[in-house]
């Protein structure tokens, strides 16, 4: 009898406190939906971002500052974000004073693209970003497309080849931090020259993980007694042996 009373009391309890949860879940909404409706905005600021400026983010959009908050329609509002090089997405949230609060997330460059004298960075997808002096990234530099104009994608298979490169280049830290410019041609596919000396380091295409396993595996265990000086190329692209230039 006295186990079937203390159930009971579980049972009870366990109720009550789902009862209050979804209480406290409903008014948290209702707060949300009044809050919404009845809050003017009053300010804006904008979070995340590095290359793209507070004051190049407020000029592309429509100021929605002085609006009841339920009256902003912010999907044309992001897509006017969007339209400046580096911001990939948005989001956005607002307090109970009316600050909204736009979290921007931006387009990073995994390389930088050397043609003449045009530069300009690349982000995964071929996408060409604008280089500004003041802001720069340390990544390899690339050769042999063009950085320009920026509003172009890169999508051919050579780039596609470089770009598979150094995506998996940047998982590999021995890889990413050897490597200081980066190339293609279509007899030798990527090639790459080290920070170090130059040493000219032949990838072919595809599988360029194992490839850079082997790069580190060979720059542990022979580099590092030899010395890169003592090599003036090393060829990565066959499967079982590693092929190097005195």
């Amino acid at each position: 009898m006295g186990r079937t009373k203390k159930h009971r009391k579980k049972i009870i309890s366990s109720i009550t406190g789902i009862a209050f949860a979804l209480a406290l879940a409903g008014l948290a909404v209702f707060a949300g939906f009044y809050m919404e409706r009845n809050t003017e905005i009053q300010a804006l600021q904008f979070t995340g971002q590095f290359f793209t400026e507070d004051d190049a983010l407020i000029e592309v959009m429509d100021s929605p500052i002085g609006l009841p908050a339920d009256s902003v329609r912010f999907d044309p509002i992001f897509e006017d974000l969007k339209s400046l090089p580096y911001v990939q997405d948005v989001d956005v949230t607002m307090n109970f004073r009316g600050t909204l609060t736009f979290r921007i997330a931006e387009h990073e460059p995994i390389a930088m693209l050397v043609d003449g004298s045009n530069r300009s960075y690349v982000a995964e997808g071929g996408i060409k970003l604008p280089v500004y002096p003041e802001k720069i990234r340390n990544v390899p530099l690339v050769y042999g497309f063009s950085a320009q104009p920026v509003a172009d994608t890169l999508n051919s298979n050579a780039y596609r080849q470089v770009e598979d490169f150094l995506t998996t280049a940047r998982q590999n830290d021995l890889g990413w931090i050897t490597i200081s410019e980066v190339a293609w041609n279509n007899r030798e596919g990527v090639v790459a020259l080290t920070h170090d000396n130059g040493v000219k380091l032949l990838f072919g295409e595809h599988d360029f993980e194992q490839k850079l396993k082997n790069w580190q595996a060979f720059y542990t265990n022979v580099v590092s007694q030899k010395g890169i000086q003592s090599f003036n190329s090393v060829d990565l692209r066959f499967r079982d042996q590693i092929v190097t230039r005195n």
